[in-house]
């Protein structure tokens, strides 16, 4: 959990979460290290406990009799109730879905949060396919996804990353285009943009006319700015702000969306490029190396 405002995280002994309405109690098997952890160590109040994404076993069912029946291996999404590094926590019903026995742990609990992201950064710009997609910080946990779900709609994409090394990690995605942002030349109908700051400036200044720039963005730390006579010279074009869990309760999309992502993932074509996993007691260790920009790829931590 969060021991201090800002800070750090330590093991503790706490009561068991306990369900209501729609939530369902997971026993978990794995969890990942991703921003979206991050920020919610250094911005919620010390006692929270951490873990944005949830990979385990139906324990009890919802209250309200929603969602998977107990012993129900599932992945899930803890949007409200962030509890994913530790043995038990509950999860919304409307943001859990089934995974198959062939799916692992580490694979399956790459997908939720990232995945969720992804899809609500790409149908910020609708009909996809023909459409020309720019993804900045491509090589995050997000931005991996995000290319590849923009493929999969038959999008023409570009990864942008924010050095020549980073293109390694892209590598196998032989129909990607990579560039840095000083090589990126436009226009784009739709950007992704997944950095914030002085990279979704020059994004902005890419985008087509009627495009959209759809913002995620959580990395950089400085303010953007958007280009001298910008809705002018890009007439149409909007920049518009992305939540992944809006709109997920209604009508099953979130219980949709996961199980299209469980299922890309269980045929190969889809790849979160887990690149490790370790003991959730190195939790800590690895959130302070994200922090420093120093992970590449997906950790897992294995929860015991």
């Amino acid at each position: 959990m969060i021991t201090t405002t800002g800070g750090t995280v330590e093991f503790a002994d706490v009561p068991e979460p306990v369900r209501s309405g729609s939530e369902l109690l997971v026993e978990v098997s794995a969890s990942t290290v991703s921003r979206g952890d991050l920020h919610s160590v250094r911005l919620a109040p010390p006692g929270r406990a951490v873990g944005l994404d949830v990979v385990g076993v139906v324990a009890e069912p919802a209250v309200d009799g929603s969602g998977p029946s107990v012993g129900t291996r599932v992945m899930g999404y803890a949007a409200t109730r962030p509890g994913g590094w530790a043995e038990r926590a509950v999860v919304d019903s409307s943001l859990v879905a089934p995974i198959p026995d062939s799916l692992s742990d580490d694979v399956a609990a790459a997908l939720p949060n990232s995945g969720l992201a992804a899809l609500a950064g790409l149908e910020a710009g609708g009909f996809l396919l023909g459409s020309r997609v720019l993804v900045t910080g491509a090589t995050g946990g997000v931005g991996l996804l995000a290319v590849q779900l923009a493929h999969l709609a038959g999008a023409e994409v570009t990864g942008l990353v924010s050095s020549p090394e980073r293109r390694e990690q892209l590598r196998a995605f032989d129909w990607l285009t990579t560039v840095t942002a000083e090589e990126a030349e436009g226009p784009f109908d739709l950007i992704v943009d997944l950095v914030g700051g002085d990279v979704l400036s020059r994004a902005m200044s890419l985008v087509a006319e009627r495009g959209v720039v759809a913002s995620l963005a959580q990395t950089a730390s400085e303010t953007a700015s958007v280009p001298f006579f910008w809705f002018a010279q890009h007439r149409g074009a909007k920049l518009v702000s992305v939540y992944n869990s809006d709109g997920l309760r209604e009508a099953a999309r979130g219980v949709r969306q996961l199980e299209l992502l469980a299922r890309l993932a269980e045929t190969k074509r889809l790849d979160p490029q887990v690149t490790g996993s370790a003991s959730w007691e190195q939790a800590a260790d690895l959130l302070a190396a994200l922090g420093r920009r120093e992970l590449t790829g997906r950790t897992t931590l294995r929860i015991s």
